[in-house]
């Protein structure tokens, strides 16, 4: 799977957990989005790649720069 199959899978968990709780269906003992969430942080791991994608804002140009 891919990292976008694996927040796919992870976000789809996460709703089937929200909406078992709202409707008082019996939620498995099997924690699926933590296994997904395991899955994502073992694919970044492996590549080296960092927890968070984003990447710190650029700082603005000062004033005194500009002239």
């Amino acid at each position: 799977m891919d990292m976008n199959e694996l927040f796919y899978h992870h976000q789809m968990a996460l709703i089937a957990a929200v909406r078992s709780g709202r409707t008082g269906k019996h939620r498995s003992n099997f924690d699926l989005p933590g296994h997904y969430a395991r899955r994502i942080d073992d694919y970044r791991t492996h590549r080296g790649m960092p927890k968070y994608f984003a990447n710190p804002p650029l700082k603005a140009p000062s004033d005194a720069s500009i002239a």
